[in-house]
């Protein structure tokens, strides 16, 4: 179906926030990732799950570790 309308594709719109994050100046891009952060703190915050939600990302952070430990321990010898 050909419509009258085009809709970027998702590289697209990636690519153009991309170019708009870099033409920012250093500050402006540090004030971008904080209010992604306070976002992001502001959602778990008001999250029914936020108790779940904290436990799964610590239960995420030691399986990280310790994958990265038994990495280390196969392929440091």
């Amino acid at each position: 179906m050909d419509l009258p309308v085009k809709f970027p594709s998702e590289t697209e719109v990636i690519l153009e926030d991309v170019a708009r994050f870099r033409a920012l100046s250093p500050a402006d891009r540090i004030q971008a990732i904080r209010g992604l952060l306070n976002a992001g703190a502001q959602i778990m915050r008001m999250s029914p799950k936020a108790a779940w939600a904290k436990q799964y990302a610590r239960d995420q952070e030691l399986l990280a570790q310790r994958n990265i430990r038994e990495f280390i321990d196969r392929h440091a010898r």
